[in-house]
């Protein structure tokens, strides 16, 4: 699978910032919950989710957009299922290495 990857290092932090193609650059409302996947956040370079994932450990944090991608944090144990929220049918989870 290739997703979108942005990585945002400062001040001793790292954000790796992972989406799906077709969900970069929509905003996504359900209720008063709101999922801006924008590209200055999530925009970046297209990537196999394999090199992606090899970055979770370097992270501060990790943002994750989309169905697919989030199903297949889970299934490598990077996410747990209850910890992922739904926004209009589309699935986001973060990762926090603190």
């Amino acid at each position: 699978m290739r997703v979108v990857l942005n990585v945002i290092r400062g001040e001793g932090h790292v954000f790796v910032n992972i989406c799906e193609r077709e969900v970069l650059g929509k905003v996504f409302r359900d209720g008063r919950a709101i999922l801006n996947v924008n590209h200055e956040f999530y925009g970046g370079e297209e990537v196999d989710v394999n090199f992606a994932f090899d970055l979770v450990e370097e992270a501060t944090v990790v943002s994750l957009v989309g169905n697919q991608l989030v199903e297949e944090a889970i299934r490598r144990g990077l996410v747990h299922k209850d910890s992922v929220l739904s926004v209009s049918g589309i699935k986001f989870a973060q990762i926090y290495n603190l």
